[in-house]
Formats: C-alpha cells, sequence, structure tokens
C-alpha cells in the first residue's frame, strides 16, 4: 500500500464527503467508541495512503474555496468501513467512516456537513491536512 513519506505533499487531504446521521452510526458504526463532544463521525473518500491511527493534522478547508481555512488540531481517532470492522489505519484507496477529533472545538465548517446514511450521498466538499500542504495548495 501507499505510504505518506511517497505521496506528493499536494496530494496529502483527507477528502470528506459529510457527517455520519444515526442511522449511518446504528448500522456501520456499532463497533466505533462513543465519541466526545469534539469528535465527528465522517465519511471520507478514497484515501491518499496508509493513515495510522492517531495520525495529527491542523487544518480544515472547502474544495471550493480554499482560502477559507480552519486552523484546528485533528486527530484520527477511530476508522471503519461498510462491514463494521474497525482498522488501525485509513487504508490507501479505501473509503472510510472515520472519528476525527478536533480542538479545541468543532469547527463550523463540520457542523454545517450534511448529515448522510452512506458515502456517495454527498460529494467531496472539504479538505482536512496539514498546514504544508494546504500552503502547497494555495501557493500553486
Amino acid at each position: 500500500m501507499r505510504t505518506e513519506e511517497d505521496t506528493p505533499p499536494v496530494e496529502r487531504i483527507l477528502l470528506v464527503e459529510s457527517r455520519a446521521d444515526d442511522g449511518a452510526l446504528a448500522a456501520l458504526g456499532h463497533q466505533l467508541p462513543e465519541r466526545s463532544g469534539n469528535e465527528e463521525a465522517l465519511f471520507l473518500s478514497y484515501n491518499y495512503a496508509d493513515v495510522p491511527l492517531g495520525r495529527r493534522y491542523d487544518c480544515c478547508f472547502r474544495r471550493a474555496d480554499e482560502s477559507d481555512v480552519a486552523r484546528v488540531a485533528v486527530t484520527v481517532v477511530a476508522v471503519t468501513q461498510q462491514f463494521g470492522r474497525m482498522f488501525d489505519e485509513i487504508p490507501h484507496g479505501w473509503k472510510t467512516l472515520t472519528v476525527l477529533r478536533f480542538e479545541p472545538e468543532i469547527p463550523a465548517l463540520i457542523r454545517d456537513l450534511p448529515a448522510a446514511s452512506a458515502w456517495f450521498e454527498q460529494r467531496v466538499s472539504l479538505y482536512i491536512s496539514d498546514q504544508e500542504t494546504w500552503q502547497v495548495r494555495t501557493a500553486s
């Protein structure tokens, strides 16, 4: 599988489709840990590389306007997929249901996302990345 080190910095982004609704969490996320007030279960699109639990990012930004950025600490907490199997990483090339922790709080960019019951209901509208990736993307 593809490692983060083998991925160009411009591509090191989590592709966020939507928040998971209660039906999705009941059907797919039954093994996910209980979330705290600053954690959100999100449907992520095909991932750029194998990303381990605990991986930290530091910004969220809109796909349509990458200059609209929220600087927030984001940590990968838990990962599953359509069969409810827990992973110890976000696997390269997979769509996943992933719990992310936002510190100090969940930014409006995430809170305002539509909720969905599955992948493909919403298009990718937000990116999560490191500051370095955001700077590379917005400089080009």
